[in-house]
């Protein structure tokens, strides 16, 4: 709007500076949902195993060697916890982004547990010496058929140390010559006092499940290995690797997310 004199009326000015700079904004608007349109969308993990070892493969020439290396342990991980009974939720998309990141974040936390869990075993191992001996499979309750069978072993500890030992818990593993797992006592607790010096023995035995337990009631050789997990001493001083033990299987088991 124009007064008399030819110049643009006052109140005219705020109104076509606003115009302007909404035209401007708008562009701008318009520019960004271009932009963001046309990028490509970064892949998420998928939830079937070949559509994700493809991924893996295709991730190989855009990740460098040790993201990609990452990438392909996220996702043995990931099968491995399906595997085993966990479920992954359908609606969780991961980006391969964020799978690197959050395997690189997991294995971390399980190298230091690792360490600590080393460190106190270390300690543990050191206060108190563990055999298992006389191993042998036989008829848990004589007044039961003779498919009740049990494996009856002897353990023997071992006070390395100059204090006296209240209580010891022990896990016991029982594994095939090869290796392979076959049963486990995760917390066996004997009571003391155990003197320094001192040897105490107890005879254990194990329940034998006909169809889990095959190579054992066949007689076959075995690796019977046990170690401390905690050491409870007089007085209430005590290691416990347990605790780590426990802090790593947590680390295994958590929810992939």
């Amino acid at each position: 709007m124009r007064n008399l004199h030819g110049t643009m009326a006052p109140s005219a000015i705020p109104r076509l500076m606003l115009t302007r700079i909404a035209a401007v904004l708008g562009a701008c608007a318009l520019l960004a949902l271009s932009v963001s349109c046309s990028r490509p969308k970064e892949p998420t993990i998928p939830t079937e195993a070949k559509a994700r070892s493809d991924l893996v493969g295709a991730a190989q020439a855009k990740l460098g060697p040790d993201e990609h290396r990452l990438l392909a342990r996220f996702v043995a991980r990931l099968e491995a916890r399906e595997a085993s009974g966990g479920k992954s939720d359908p609606n969780t998309r991961i980006t391969v982004a964020r799978a690197v990141e959050l395997q690189r974040s997991y294995e971390s936390q399980v190298s230091q547990a690792q360490t600590k869990l080393q460190e106190k075993l270390g300690a543990a191992n050191a206060a108190v010496q563990v055999d298992v001996t006389d191993a042998q499979v036989i008829q848990q309750d004589r007044t039961k058929s003779a498919g009740d069978r049990a494996l009856r072993f002897v353990v023997s500890v071992s006070n390395r140390g100059q204090k006296t030992v209240d209580q010891v818990a022990l896990r016991i593993e029982i594994r095939e010559a090869s290796g392979k797992y076959q049963a486990a006592i995760p917390n066996l607790q004997l009571g003391g006092p155990l003197r320094p010096g001192e040897i105490g023995r107890s005879t254990q035995m194990l329940a034998l499940d006909p169809l889990r337990h095959q190579y054992i009631l066949q007689g076959k050789p075995l690796q019977i290995n046990a170690f401390p997990v905690q050491v409870v001493y007089q007085g209430g001083e005590r290691i416990d690797p347990g605790t780590e033990l426990d802090a790593l299987g947590s680390l295994h088991s958590a929810k992939i997310e």
